[in-house]
């Protein structure tokens, strides 16, 4: 069973390796230049490579530190080796390679993570090779001692009496010694580890697999959910990391629709699929009919979509932003798919805001609204997608000067609270000031929603609407489309839509936090190809929520 999952788990590893931490050079002389990451990061990437490969993390931690002090690169930038004919390389000073193989030996030097992935390979050969102990559950951390004393060397050299006689310390009590041990504060845990007494291995012998050798005691459990050590899978349900992708951005968002609709919708709502500012209030129009969001081209109706509404076979239609957006060929080939209804209609004003404005006035009084910057998508959809949730339609401004469709229309509402997104430079105090004095609304029911790029935003609008949520749904900040139906979706769903940068999030940053306290059992849904968002982000999300 451990065996099948661990191939499963290599072939995720294999892909979270494919995109590499350091760029690789040209094979030749020593590139100099190079620096580590930091302890909390090296400490990161350990934890996600041990368990995906089966190993306590601070087993893998420690071998790491006695081997180079957590060091790919010395103080002059160069790869950390040994000095031998086949020297070991960078972290985990590895030494199982083919020298002749220079792309294998470029990466085993520059690419710290398949580094760390080559010695949890190397730990896990040595512990298939040596005696069992106990039981042979690989969360008992005592029971690895014979894989640690072989990672160095399998031979008397690391038998404990033998190093004692020479006035030194086997490797594998080196190791235990420094688990017990804070060598990077913050970083690592001290963890106790109990040694195989010395005096059932005398000088000059290896252990043997014909004798028992019982767990010592008193043990200690690592992190891995496997053996003795699996609380968390006995009895806490863990949610899945799904990933719903096309070809191509319509067809990333043909998928949304089919995948949040398998059994049809009653409404669907078409935009274009090369700009943002007519879709920038769909999300809310599209939770209130329950309808997915379809995109494409401004001219033609995308052959895929044609497919996607024979699927879903909706009664109603509605094309948001006027004809320069969607045009009326589009509509005519509209209306010929659809030739069981009739009911296809526009909502197009003169310009981005009043498209808004008129989609808001489809909502009821004197309830809430939201407002974000017209000018950019990341914010308008971080906000819209939880607005639409909570029945709130979204309104647009640009950053100076509040267009008057957008204030006439928040005069008409009549709302008790006003939710911004964005900071300043989006929406200035001036524009909020209007605003408030238009609609009526009071100082203390403006909340204004902002971090230090659209991510953080991103953020802190799930932290406001979404401290807990059953489901997650992660898309890019860089790209429309892929939010734009997520977001919709995540509404529906009354789920949390979070955007992402491409590459992934930083140790301690607010998306991370925010990822970490959301519980094991949430089902995230990953939106877009790999090229949106990286396996190396997947993986950081499986980890952060416990479900590798």
């Amino acid at each position: 069973m451990f065996q099948k999952r661990q191939r499963v788990l290599s072939v995720l590893l294999a892909l979270l390796l494919a995109l590499p931490f350091y760029s690789i050079p040209a094979y030749g002389g020593e590139i100099q230049g190079y620096q580590n990451p930091s302890p909390e990061e090296i400490a990161r990437k350990i934890e996600i490579v041990a368990r995906i490969k089966g190993i306590p993390g601070v087993i893998l931690k420690t071998v790491a530190f006695v081997e180079t002090g957590w060091r790919q690169f010395d103080n002059s930038g160069n790869v950390v080796m040994s000095r031998s004919s086949h020297p070991g390389l960078g972290i985990m000073q590895v030494t199982s390679y083919n020298s002749s193989d220079k792309d294998l030996v470029n990466k085993l030097k520059y690419d710290i993570d398949f580094n760390i992935a080559a010695g949890a390979d190397i730990l896990n050969t040595k512990w298939d090779m040596v005696p069992q102990i106990g039981d042979g559950d690989r969360n008992k951390l005592e029971n690895w001692y014979f894989a640690l004393w072989a990672y160095n060397s399998w031979s008397t050299v690391n038998n404990p009496n033998n190093a004692a006689a020479q006035g030194r310390l086997a490797y594998q009590d080196k190791i235990i010694k420094n688990a017990a041990a804070e060598y990077y504060s913050g970083a690592v845990t001290p963890v106790k580890i109990t040694p195989v007494p010395p005096e059932l291995l005398p000088a000059g012998t290896l252990p043997k697999s014909s004798q028992t050798w019982k767990t010592p005691e008193p043990f200690t459990l690592g992190d891995l959910k496997v053996g003795t050590g699996d609380g968390l899978n006995r009895g806490t349900a863990l949610g899945t990391v799904t990933r719903i992708s096309g070809a191509n951005r319509i067809d990333t968002v043909n998928q949304i629709a089919l995948t949040g609709w398998p059994h049809g919708a009653d409404t669907v709502i078409i935009t274009r699929a090369d700009n943002f500012p007519d879709a920038l209030a769909g999300v809310p129009l599209a939770a209130k009919n329950n309808a997915p969001i379809l995109v494409t081209n401004p001219n033609e109706l995308d052959e895929g979509v044609i497919q996607v509404l024979k699927t879903l076979k909706p009664l109603k239609a509605i094309i948001l932003g006027g004809e320069t957006a969607v045009s009326r060929d589009v509509e005519k080939k509209l209306s010929e798919v659809l030739y069981w209804t009739k009911d296809i209609r526009r909502i197009a004003g003169a310009d981005r805001y009043e498209t808004a404005a008129l989609i808001a006035k489809d909502f009821p009084k004197e309830s809430n609204i939201a407002l974000a910057t017209g000018m950019d998508f990341p914010d308008a959809l971080s906000l819209a997608s939880a607005a639409a949730a909570n029945s709130m339609p979204l309104l647009i401004t640009d950053a100076e000067k509040l267009p008057e469709a957008t204030r006439k229309t928040a005069e008409e509402l009549l709302p008790r609270g006003l939710y911004i997104a964005g900071g300043d430079s989006a929406i200035s105090s001036r524009v909020i000031a209007d605003m408030s004095e238009s609609s009526g609304i009071s100082s203390d029911s403006i909340i204004r929603i902002t971090g230090s790029n659209r991510y953080e935003t991103s953020e802190k609008i799930a932290e406001t609407f979404y401290p807990r949520t059953e489901e997650l749904y992660i898309a890019t900040g860089q790209d429309f489309a892929d939010p734009l139906a997520a977001g919709a979706l995540a509404a529906a769903k009354k789920a949390c839509l979070l955007l992402v940068s491409p590459q992934g999030f930083a140790i301690n940053s607010p998306t991370e936090t925010y990822l970490k306290n959301l519980q094991p059992s949430t089902n995230v849904k990953i939106i877009g190809g790999e090229d949106k968002i990286s396996k190396d982000t997947e993986t950081q999300i499986k980890y952060l929520l416990k479900q590798i």
